[in-house]
């Protein structure tokens, strides 16, 4: 061990948090609830159907001309194919490879998404906690008083629960949609309907469109939509889109 890694101030073998570390808290699991997981997946889901919808990732073609050129240039039909095959394959794995990276990106965006909304929340309600306290407050009657208008806002014992994951989404489609049912339709998808189908072992996606008598699913993966304008829920599973009644009443 290097000689820095053994000073006092990176020794964990007694009280932690002092010295230099005098005020701080040892970093929450995210996991434990500091964020939504069910905001985080409709976020992100959203994104990914834009990503699909306005810059669909290719798929890999089969090198059909390649193989072609090869046979007419006089290479043993084995050798064309095993090459074809391999170079397919080479495209495929790089396609896989930009997918997976195209997800990660959207689900650190949903994630920063919420915490900058999150932080935005605290620091907001900690500035008025300022406002409401003495100058000189303590930073432990700040923290009480920051917590006690958090949870005036969002309801006690709810800052996480159920009403303030619905209210906090309800907000978010808000300033997509505007006041009216399609803001709520959506967020009550995300936060009610979202969990039950899960559970039921089916994909919720994001929101489909009803036009000319029909739903539009070009470019739609197999999954369970949101139909924000008629309040209704929808299963698409890659040839016919229905209305699934049982999942539309959770909006209610």
């Amino acid at each position: 061990m290097s000689r820095t890694l053994k000073r006092p101030m990176f020794r964990r073998g007694g009280q932690v948090n002092d010295g230099i570390m005098t005020g701080l808290t040892d970093r929450k699991q995210l996991q434990n609830g500091t964020l939504n997981p069910e905001m985080i997946r409709g976020t992100t889901q959203n994104i990914l159907s834009a990503m699909d919808e306005f810059a669909p990732m290719p798929k890999t073609r089969l090198p059909i001309g390649q193989f072609g050129l090869d046979i007419a240039t006089g290479t043993p039909i084995g050798e064309a194919l095993k090459s074809g095959y391999k170079t397919f394959t080479t495209q495929d794995d790089m396609r896989r490879a930009a997918m997976a990276k195209r997800k990660q990106a959207a689900v650190s965006a949903a994630i920063s998404s919420q915490m900058n909304k999150k932080n935005q929340s605290v620091l907001t309600a900690e500035k008025e906690a300022r406002a409401m306290l003495p100058r000189n407050a303590t930073p432990d009657q700040i923290r009480k008083k920051t917590a006690e208008l958090l949870g005036i806002k969002y309801g006690p014992g709810k800052t996480y629960g159920p009403e303030a994951n619905l209210e906090r989404a309800l907000a978010d489609y808000r300033r997509q949609y505007g006041d009216g049912s399609k803001a709520y339709n959506h967020a009550a998808f995300d936060t009610k309907v979202a969990p039950a189908l899960r559970e039921a072992g089916k994909n919720p996606r994001s929101n489909i469109k009803f036009k000319d008598g029909k739903y539009k699913t070009k470019g739609k993966s197999p999954g369970v939509y949101i139909d924000v304008e008629n309040g209704k829920v929808i299963e698409f599973d890659g040839n016919i889109a229905k209305e699934l009644p049982e999942y539309s009443a959770l909006l209610r």
